[in-house]
């Protein structure tokens, strides 16, 4: 796909100007981006992005990693996402991909890391999702799922109703999340910032040996509030 200046100039711009918005009703982008990208790394190997949208954290994240494989189900989103790996001009790459999360087209273990940010909640099948994600992790891997916590959703809801629209919201709670994997031989924790939730995730036994691998523990203090977005 050819990108122009100009096209990659006008949609930064566009994001910027989202991202007064959002700040104004007290979710400041590129802060909370921070944190979570602080959560994440580092990401080890071959990554996969499940849901690339706008490419906000995709763009954060290349540029401290060489290659990122990113989906999303929207190619007017990936455009999007495109556009602002241009204007960014950043020293990552990003493989574009249209695909279903919920049916991934890897066999297992294809991936180091995978990392989902702010995209869950959108998803109609969150356990299948999640399947698919254990599924392409490597077993030394690491998985890392980021979404709005309750304050985030709240702001989120209230600047959707005064521009006259729903926020989409499938409900889903982390504590699930985190018995899935550790159902599954992982070990998850979840931390939890401003507007942000950050659940991290390795497998209980990587490392080899039989020694556990060291996973720091939730943040004391920043617990999640469970509403009807989690419900």
């Amino acid at each position: 796909m050819r990108i122009s200046r100009q096209e990659a100039f006008d949609n930064h711009s566009r994001l910027m100007e989202r991202d007064l918005i959002w700040r104004r009703f007290g979710y400041d982008a590129d802060r909370n981006l921070k944190f979570v990208l602080s959560r994440t790394l580092p990401l080890p190997g071959r990554i996969l992005e499940i849901g690339t949208g706008k490419g906000r954290f995709l763009t954060a994240l290349l540029s401290h990693v060489p290659r990122v494989t990113t989906i999303d189900i929207d190619p007017a989103e990936q455009r999007c996402a495109r556009l602002n790996v241009a204007f960014e001009k950043l020293p990552g790459r990003a493989r574009f991909m249209i695909a279903d999360a919920a049916s991934l087209p890897w066999p297992e273990h294809s991936f180091d890391s995978v990392v989902s940010v702010n995209a869950l909640h959108h998803m109609k099948n969150i356990p299948q999702v999640v399947g698919e994600v254990l599924r392409v992790a490597k077993p030394a891997g690491k998985i890392v799922l980021a979404d709005f916590n309750t304050r985030g959703f709240a702001i989120m809801d209230r600047m959707h109703r005064k521009e006259g629209r729903v926020h989409e919201c499938i409900p889903y709670r982390f504590k699930d999340l985190m018995e899935r994997f550790a159902a599954h031989g992982w070990t998850a924790v979840l931390r939890s910032d401003d507007c942000q939730a950050v659940l991290i995730a390795v497998k209980a036994s990587a490392g080899g040996g039989g020694k556990k691998r060291k996973v720091a523990p939730v943040l004391k203090g920043h617990s999640i509030r469970w509403n009807r977005l989690h419900r």
